[in-house]
């Protein structure tokens, strides 16, 4: 996505992987790989799963949500300084208005208060979420999330659930994955959608694939569902924007990232 719209705006522009599965970068910590990349004059860096949370302490300044948050998937090399940015926050909360117009912000579930999960919480708050349950299987994470959250937005309810069973999840309005369970990698549900209520909405935001075996087996229950695919645009679409100083153009990035998935699948 990045590449295209750098192209299609007239800039030579490079996007390239850090992948720390691969040989090549396995041995470097990742404070080495900023080094590295700031060396050879990147522009900036996306950071991804598992490194967000790790990443604002190697940085200078943060951005407002990634200071509240304590993650940040953005870098930009600024006048010798790296600056951090959430546009996990920006692309979950665009996504969701654009998306799920009118659902219930009654209670919703959040599995998952990691990297992601934290821009997450923050965006469903900020949309006027007024009771929010996080689960995590870190528990220390789950209360760390919710005790900051608390302290800056204390017109959402923010509870911590140490278990879930399937008797708990028909009192949801809402659900959101913010967990890697679905990913091509990590295949599988975070939950039993048969156990919510038809009436509940169901969020993923995993998009490799689009259709996780939790949004297939919720839109077969009769919920309304939410890809991952919003989040992944505004996100991309917010950071082509830090990255480059230019103004994106929307519909080209979610045009490219539907040509992008089809080729994949």
């Amino acid at each position: 996505m990045h590449i295209a719209e750098g192209k299609a705006q007239g800039l030579d522009y490079s996007y390239l992987s850090f992948d720390t599965s691969t040989p090549k970068f396995s041995e470097s910590s990742l404070e080495r790989l900023l080094d590295i990349a700031e060396e050879e004059e990147f522009a900036g860096l996306n950071i991804t799963h598992p490194f967000k949370m790790e990443v604002p302490r190697l940085l200078h300044e943060l951005s407002p949500e990634a200071k509240i948050l304590g993650a940040v998937n953005t870098v930009v090399f600024r006048k010798k300084k790296r600056f951090g940015y959430n546009t996990d926050y920006t692309g979950f909360r665009t996504a969701f208005q654009n998306q799920l117009a009118g659902a219930s912000l009654e209670h919703v579930l959040l599995l998952g208060a990691g990297g992601a999960g934290s821009a997450v919480a923050l965006a469903l708050t900020d949309s006027g979420v007024r009771t929010l349950s996080v689960f995590d299987k870190d528990q220390e994470r789950a209360i760390a999330l919710s005790e900051r959250l608390s302290s800056i937005r204390p017109g959402t309810h923010i509870r911590v659930w140490d278990s879930l069973n399937n008797q708990d999840l028909d009192r949801f309005g809402g659900v959101v994955n913010a967990t890697p369970m679905g990913m091509d990698k990590y295949p599988g549900a975070a939950i039993k959608a048969e156990a919510l209520s038809p009436d509940t909405w169901v969020a993923d935001v995993v998009y490799f694939p689009l259709e996780t075996e939790l949004l297939r087996r919720a839109r077969k229950h009769g919920c309304r569902v939410m890809n991952g695919s919003g989040m992944a645009i505004h996100q991309a679409v917010e950071a082509f924007r830090l990255l480059t100083g230019l103004e994106p153009d929307k519909e080209r990035f979610t045009r490219n990232f539907y040509q992008l998935s089809a080729a994949k699948h």
